[in-house]
């Protein structure tokens, strides 16, 4: 084993030996392949550098040339900025001296300024001096102050001022006025001829005569009248005989009222056996038969006017005016003739005529309220209020309310609901009067006069049936506001105190006195 050993270790020498022979001749001829490339190598680096270096030396030339025209416009720049700069130092030198200058002479004007005011000082002193001598001398001779003179003065320009402003709001006031009146009497007119439907004075019934029968006569006056104090009981209608006639007059709260009785003792009186318990039964009946009337009469003028959507207790409340007279005047047939003349005013100024026929037929349902209930206030305040509680809008409202100036009227529908009713009740042949009542309104108007006389009043006269008042005052003691005044004042007085028909007019005449002396 050791000789196989040796022999496989000598056969491995002799391998190892030739294989290092043959990496000595492979590197041997590697070298010189490497040699040879080396070589060509070389030549073309070193060809390459020298157009390398001479591409680098054209460059370097150009570059060279570029900042060479730099520096020099640098260097030219800079020679025409420090020529900039000398001339604004030069500027600048120039104006200080210039600012010096001004400033010497500034102090100069200043100093002279101050000498000017310390002078103008000394003259204000002795003019104020001056001024207070003259006006100590001047009070002195007129023995009154300057204050007093300029208070005197002031008065009688302020009084001289307010003349002229009352001839001016007087001239202007009546050349409205006038206006105003010519265009009312043409609406006025325009209405009455488009609305010239003659109507009679009703006058609701206030007696009842004793049947003829001689036996139903003596059951209506057996046991003191017994009958009729039952139909009293039952319905506030009580029955006064009348002396000069076989008849009784009805007294009652109200009209409406007053029917109900009146239909209770006509049907009783029919009747062939009428008995004092038939009484309630009857009255009954009439109420019921005068409420039915009522909302028919209510629904008639609705339809008579084309209105729809009226409450039925509005309604009810414009029937129930059928029984409600104003100067003998029927309130239902006068509500209707309002609306009318109301809607023909309303067409031609280009209003709404429906608005117009609602409003003006509502005007007077709160006589109805103001009689059976006793409300609060005018009828005109208690209409409003209830057309409001049944759902009337407040352009409709207003003039219910406005229409005898309880609110001022501010809409133009509102004048003209007051003028459409003015027009209605004043109409010849709407409405009559007796002596009695118009000597009584006389003479509240004389009365309410009176009252007025410590404020300058002379005299006092009523005329034209009472529609007129004229008042005579004192022109010492009373100017011209304060004619108007009492004017404005008598008028309210009138309208709150007394009932009347249509309007009156307050007219205040001041006697203009002009005084002047002739001296030597």
């Amino acid at each position: 084993m050791i000789i196989a050993a040796a022999t496989a270790a000598a056969a491995a020498g002799t391998v190892a030996g030739a294989m290092a022979i043959g990496a000595r001749k492979r590197r041997a001829q590697a070298i010189a392949q490497a040699r040879r490339v080396g070589e060509i190598d070389h030549s073309a680096a070193r060809g390459e550098a020298d157009a390398a270096r001479e591409a680098a030396v054209e460059r370097a030339e150009r570059l060279r040339s570029r900042l060479q025209r730099q520096l020099e416009n640098e260097q030219r720049t800079l020679a025409e900025d420090e020529a900039r700069l000398a001339d604004l130092e030069a500027s600048a030198r120039r104006r200080d001296e210039t600012a010096e200058a001004r400033d010497q002479a500034l102090g100069e004007r200043a100093a002279e300024l101050r000498d000017r005011r310390e002078t103008l000082k000394a003259l204000r002193a002795e003019v104020d001096g001056l001024e207070q001598r003259i006006v100590e001398s001047m009070e002195q001779v007129a023995g009154e102050t300057r204050d007093a003179m300029s208070a005197r003065i002031g008065e009688t320009l302020v009084g001289e001022a307010r003349v002229a402003a009352e001839k001016a709001a007087r001239t202007y006031e009546e050349r409205v006025q006038s206006r105003a009146e010519v265009e009312a009497r043409r609406l006025m007119d325009l209405a009455m001829h488009r609305y010239g439907v003659a109507r009679p004075a009703d006058r609701l019934i206030a007696t009842v005569d004793l049947p003829r029968g001689k036996a139903a006569r003596e059951r209506f006056l057996a046991d003191g009248r017994a009958i009729m104090l039952a139909i009293t009981e039952h319905s506030d209608v009580e029955f006064v005989p009348q002396s000069d006639k076989d008849g009784f007059f009805m007294q009652a709260p109200d009209p409406y009222t007053r029917e109900v009785g009146r239909l209770a003792y006509e049907r009783l009186a029919r009747r062939k056996n009428p008995a004092v318990g038939d009484a309630a039964s009857f009255v009954e009946r009439a109420r019921v038969d005068l409420e039915k009337i009522c909302r028919d009469a209510g629904k008639r003028a609705t339809r008579i006017l084309k209105l729809r959507n009226v409450h039925g207790e509005i309604q009810f409340l414009v029937g129930k005016l059928l029984y409600r007279t104003s100067y003998t005047q029927n309130q239902w047939q006068h509500a209707i003739e309002t609306a009318h003349l109301c809607g023909i005013m309303a067409d031609d100024l280009g209003l709404d005529i429906r608005a117009a026929h609602r409003s003006a037929l509502m005007h007077d349902i709160g006589k109805v309220l103001w009689a059976e209930t006793e409300a609060v206030g005018s009828h005109a305040v208690s209409g409003a209020a209830f057309a409001t509680a049944h759902g009337e809008p407040p352009e409709i409202v207003h003039p219910i309310a406005a229409h005898h100036n309880d609110e001022k009227p501010s809409s133009p529908l509102a004048h003209l609901v007051a003028a459409a009713d003015a027009l209605s009740g004043a109409r010849p042949g709407a409405r009559r009067e007796t002596i009695e009542t118009y000597s009584q309104r006389v003479e509240e108007v004389q009365g309410i006069c009176e009252d007025f006389k410590p404020r300058g009043i002379r005299n006092t006269y009523v005329i034209s049936g009472g529609r007129e008042v004229r008042v005579l005052v004192d022109p010492r003691r009373v100017d011209d506001l304060a004619a108007a005044r009492l004017a404005t004042d008598i008028a309210y007085r009138i309208e709150d105190e007394c009932i009347y028909p249509g309007q009156i007019k307050v007219m205040v005449i001041r006697e203009t006195q002009a005084t002047a002396t002739a001296r030597r």
